[in-house]
């Protein structure tokens, strides 16, 4: 018995430890590119060790969620959800602290991390069910999970949401840290969401003022359809996994074609970025300065989260998770994808003087409830309902 307990020991040991290393190639090389054998030396085992728990990389991905980030995470969600659920906002240093620690570029687990294995689990089965397990359980476990509607469940998704998106939009742009997203802003966006959740008024009516997701054109036939089939398959695979072949077959061009524009894949994605990103930022840009000097600040947000998570734009927000995963790991997607971004922030601080005094979205809180909307598109990824939600529930303070 006593040979027995210490193997045991050993085994939880070493998964621990090939759990950690597995959660640091995450974070250095990405899901997509984790190596197997990478893995196992860094973790200081043989390949056998690695092999003998894991069949391939999608089973190392699913050890290292559920020895490493789920962990970490889960922590975070149960106290951020208790905290709403019970209106009592006396964790929120904690919850604060543990962000901080937990988006520390040399910590490992981190919550960047974290967002990106939700994000391969929406194409990955086997990652999938276990993720969504998780997730989804632990919100169950509350009542406010997939199956259930109203304020309480749209004022923790909206905690959740906005560290999920600010999680993701930090690890990606770690090298410019002076435009991190505050997490004393995000704190303050939770605080109100506890102390003041307001019904919408009966005679709201339905969601309105929807447009749909418009295609900008380059006015090149070949161009456009290069880069509305890079899209495609980006949203579908991510960068890494998006080929060339299958981006010029879902065009109906030939490979040789591409490599008459573009020099390489890369061209054709930074060409792709070029192309998509810098048109919505600037819609994005437009709309957030509308919700600074509204008088009536719910009305206005409650359009942009119909338009955003509207099925027009479920290709969009799929290709935007994916390009800023890729920024993670590529210092040229991250330095083309941060000009973009910071451009607009520039543009979003500049027009939040607008804001009212006591108004929800002010300039300590708009880049967080900005960085909400992105959150809300991971959270899609194990809970497709999210985009059923009723977005005049969305949680306001005075």
């Amino acid at each position: 018995m006593v040979i027995a307990t210490k193997q045991s020991e050993k085994s939880r040991q070493t998964d621990l430890k090939v759990a950690h290393s597995a959660a640091s190639a995450v974070r250095t090389v990405g899901v997509d590119q984790m190596a197997l054998t990478r893995v196992a030396a860094d973790a200081g085992f043989s390949s056998g060790a690695i092999y003998a728990r894991c069949d391939d990389r999608s089973e190392l991905v699913v050890l290292a969620w559920e020895k490493s980030f789920w962990p970490m995470l889960s922590e975070i969600i149960t106290l951020l959800a208790d905290a709403v659920i019970s209106k009592d906002n006396s964790s929120m240093s904690q919850i604060a602290e543990l962000f901080i620690r937990s988006t520390d570029p040399g910590i490992v687990p981190d919550l960047g991390s974290a967002m990106e294995v939700i994000i391969a689990s929406r194409r990955d089965e086997t990652i999938g069910e276990v993720v969504q397990r998780d997730i989804n359980g632990l919100l169950d476990d509350r009542g406010v999970g997939p199956a259930t509607d109203g304020a309480l469940r749209q004022s923790v998704v909206s905690a959740i949401s906005t560290l999920f998106g600010a999680s993701l939009l930090n690890s990606a742009y770690v090298d410019n840290k002076h435009n991190m997203i505050d997490p004393t802003a995000l704190i303050e966006v939770f605080t109100r969401s506890v102390q003041s959740p307001v019904k919408p008024a009966k005679s709201a009516g339905v969601l309105r003022h929807t447009a749909p997701y418009q295609f900008p054109t380059t006015y090149d036939d070949v161009r456009d359809a290069l880069i509305a089939a890079s899209e495609y398959v980006i949203s579908r695979t991510g960068v890494h996994r998006a080929t060339v072949s299958r981006i010029a077959r879902r065009a109906g061009v030939s490979v040789g074609a591409i490599y008459g524009l573009y020099e390489n894949k890369d061209a054709l994605v930074a060409d792709c970025l070029e192309v998509l990103f810098p048109p919505q930022s600037r819609r994005d840009v437009e709309e957030w300065s509308r919700v600074f000097a509204a008088a009536d600040q719910r009305a206005v947000v409650t359009d942009i989260l119909a338009n955003y998570m509207s099925p027009s734009f479920a290709q969009w927000r799929t290709f935007r998770l994916e390009s800023i995963v890729a920024a993670r790991h590529s210092p040229d997607i991250a330095s083309q994808l941060a000009a973009y971004t910071f451009a607009a922030r520039r543009s979003l601080l500049a027009a939040a003087v607008k804001a009212p005094p006591g108004a929800t979205i002010s300039p300590d809180t708009g880049l967080s409830a900005r960085a909400s909307v992105l959150g809300l598109s991971i959270l899609e990824v194990v809970d497709p309902t999210i985009c059923q939600l009723d977005w005049r529930w969305i949680p306001f303070g005075q």
